[in-house]
């Protein structure tokens, strides 16, 4: 389906007709997105908001930092960050890999 020619229908429905891989995409896309939302319901220290998740890359979940200021207290308090998310989420990583790469402003 092209979705030149269906102006009128929700991007939604085109995309759900799209194969098995673009949806798996983008339901990962999806799941990082909910969990970066859900970031400062876990914790309000000025810190979180400078970290997001970046992948789930099989048992590891790639945390990204915009500073390296920012990955201090990630480091003392990984676990319990992977805890939670992985409860939330229901993920099963068992590790953190983390590192600074600010955001590109727009």
């Amino acid at each position: 389906m092209n979705p030149q020619k269906n102006n009128g229908k929700p991007i939604g429905d085109w995309l759900r007709q799209q194969p098995a891989e673009l949806r798996g995409l983008l339901d990962r896309a999806r799941l990082i997105a909910d969990m970066n939302r859900a970031l400062p319901s876990w914790s309000a220290e000025p810190w979180v908001a400078l970290i997001r998740v970046a992948n789930v890359r099989g048992e590891t979940l790639v945390i990204h930092a915009n500073s390296a200021a920012a990955l201090v207290p990630l480091r003392y308090r990984s676990t319990a960050l992977l805890a939670w998310l992985n409860q939330r989420f229901s993920l099963g990583c068992t590790k953190t890999e983390a590192k600074v790469k600010p955001e590109h402003a727009l």
